[in-house]
This record gives structure tokens, C-alpha cells and sequence, in this order.
């Protein structure tokens, strides 16, 4: 992939030409925004193009065919780091950071970035889920972050600033991301094969809110219905909140008997009443004499309440106290 064929965030896109054209590139980077928008991918990008070998950094041109960005791109560059959590844990763990306690400091992250790049050029790291980095995962990267190896560059991938520690906040240049267009992610699904239809890519497009992780799951005419059913709920004054509980728990056992693929319907299920809140918060700039703090509070909830998924938190109780808390704000 090259620039040319990445979809989206273009002020992001030349803020970063800017800063490596000028010399100004930063070393920590907490790259923050909805999940399943391009982040991570961008990330990608940028390492390849520090790093491609038939184009120099400031051309802002990786060729995406060079040994370099093919080895990027899988993952098996030398200088190329990526962590992420472990699908049956609910948070990066210490030895990814520092290395088994047998090798503390001898593997891990904060390691191999402070191992001579093999290029001869730099190290550069993604740091995946790292919402999910706790109190001893921060503790253990803090020196990293705070003094960077000569030339590496860190991304650590967010959903949101407030589920960052203080300590990790401060020290990372905090880039945000908005979700993508409903054109770009269009045009995104039917490049990835998921239809071929480009009315069906649009109207589904249109009701995914610019993520794509939001584009898979509709692609399910069902819950495509049952988001609407759970706006209509939502926007009902007053709310019902035990009916939209009984709704939300019954669709979440639908998703199967597996309680991984539980959790997953539950956290799209969140992020769909959050997408509703915040068009509704959108739709409040544009008026007078009407607090937006109601909206960013039902925003503030839903974040929260996708933590608690991420720590097995049981599904039951989580959607009880969850839809009693949208409908008391």
C-alpha cells in the first residue's frame, strides 16, 4: 500500500509530511480516535515511509514494493516493533513491555527499541490496545517513552484520551483521528471485497459512522435493524431503561455460545448507543442555549462501559447498570 491508495485523514497526512520534511518529527505519538478507522494502519504507513528504501523519508512516498515495505507491511522488519493484547487477556501484559521475569529487560518492547536498528536508519514502534495498558504496564515503559533511543519513533493506538494514564498522556504528542467519511469507508469495503454492491456500500456506509469495525457488523441486515431500534429506544423521553436492557441482553445472546463473540456484540452494541450520542452532540453545536454536558456525560458512560467489557466485567450486570445510567442523565 502507498498513500495514493490509503483511504482518509489527510490533515493528519500532512501534518506528519510537514514534520518529517521540516526535520520536527517527534519520538511518542498517542494517535486517538474511534476504533477500526485507519489508525494503526496510518501508523504502518509512516513506518514505511521512514524506512522505505527506494524513497527517502521526505519524498513522503514509500514505493510499497521495496523489501522494506513488504517486510513492514507482515510485520517481520527487523526495526519494525508491534505488541498487542492477547485476545484472552484484558490488558497488555509487563513482559511484553520489559520481557519475561527470567529476562526482565532483556526482551521485550522497551528492549528492542534500544537495540541498533538493523537498516541503519531507526526503530520504530506500534503499540496496539493501548487503552488497555495498566498502572504496571505504564511503570514499565515511562523511561521509554520519556527518553526515546536516538531517531525511534512509538505509536500507541487509543479510542479514547481519558482511558490514558496521566503519566502516558504527558509524555506522548497526542494526535487525534475522526472517523471516516461515509464515502471514504465506501469506497474502503468494496476495496475489501465486502460488497460489491455500491448503493449497499453507501447505505450501510451511511449508518456505520465512519468505522469499519461498525461496516462489518451491519453488514447484517438484522442488526442494521436493531440499531435503529436501539436509537428509537434511546432518544424515548423517558427513557425505558429496562426494556432497552432486556433488548440490548437478548441480542447480545444471539451472537452465539462463545463469550468471546459476547463480548465483541456487547462493545459494537456500546459503541452504537456512542456514535448515537455523539451525532446527537454534533447536532447541539449548531444550536443556542442548550448544554452539551447531558450528551458528553451518555459519551463518557459508553466509553466506560466498553472498559469493563475489555475486563470481564459480567455482561448481565454491566447492561443493567449501564442502561440505568443513560437514562438517569
Amino acid at each position: 500500500m502507498d498513500w495514493q491508495y490509503f483511504v482518509g485523514h489527510h490533515l493528519q497526512r500532512e501534518w506528519f509530511k510537514n514534520a518529517i520534511l521540516h526535520d520536527r518529527l517527534a519520538s511518542t505519538f498517542l494517535l486517538v480516535g474511534p476504533e477500526a478507522i485507519g489508525k494503526r494502519t496510518f501508523a504502518k504507513m509512516i513506518a514505511k515511509t521512514l524506512l522505505c528504501t527506494n524513497s527517502s523519508p521526505a519524498e513522503f512516498a514509500p514505493c510499497g514494493k521495496c523489501e522494506a515495505c513488504i517486510q513492514i507491511e507482515v510485520g517481520t522488519h527487523p526495526d519494525f516493533i508491534q505488541i498487542a493484547r492477547d485476545q484472552d487477556k484484558t490488558a497488555l501484559s509487563i513482559d511484553q513491555f520489559i520481557g519475561r521475569e527470567e529476562a526482565r529487560m532483556r526482551e521485550g518492547l522497551c528492549y528492542e527499541i534500544r537495540m541498533k536498528p538493523y537498516s541503519g536508519r531507526r526503530k520504530i514502534a506500534i503499540v496496539d490496545d493501548a487503552d488497555t495498558i495498566g498502572v504496571e504496564g505504564a511503570n514499565s515503559i515511562l523511561k521509554t517513552l520519556e527518553e526515546p533511543p536516538p531517531g525511534s519513533v512509538i505509536f500507541l493506538i487509543s479510542t479514547s484520551l481519558q482511558r490514558q494514564l496521566p503519566t502516558i498522556r504527558s509524555r506522548c504528542q497526542v494526535v487525534r483521528f475522526q472517523g471516516l467519511s461515509q464515502e471514504g469507508l465506501a469506497t474502503l469495503a468494496m476495496r475489501q471485497g465486502l460488497t460489491n454492491d455500491a448503493d449497499e456500500a453507501n447505505q450501510i456506509a451511511r449508518k456505520a459512522n465512519g468505522s469499519m469495525a461498525s461496516f462489518h457488523v451491519l453488514l447484517d441486515e438484522e442488526l442494521r435493524e436493531f440499531q435503529g431500534e436501539m436509537i428509537r429506544q434511546l432518544s424515548e423521553r423517558p427513557m425505558d431503561f429496562i426494556k432497552f436492557a432486556k433488548a440490548i441482553q437478548a441480542n447480545v445472546e444471539s451472537a452465539g455460545s462463545e463469550s468471546q463473540a459476547k463480548r465483541e456484540r456487547l462493545k459494537q452494541l456500546i459503541e452504537f448507543a456512542q456514535q448515537h450520542y455523539r451525532a446527537e452532540l454534533r447536532d447541539l453545536l449548531h444550536q443556542s442555549g442548550i448544554s452539551p454536558e447531558p450528551k458528553l456525560q451518555c459519551i463518557q458512560r459508553c466509553l466506560e462501559a466498553k472498559e469493563h467489557v475489555d475486563r470481564m466485567v459480567a455482561p448481565a450486570a454491566l447492561i443493567e447498570a449501564w442502561s440505568a445510567d443513560l437514562a438517569a442523565i
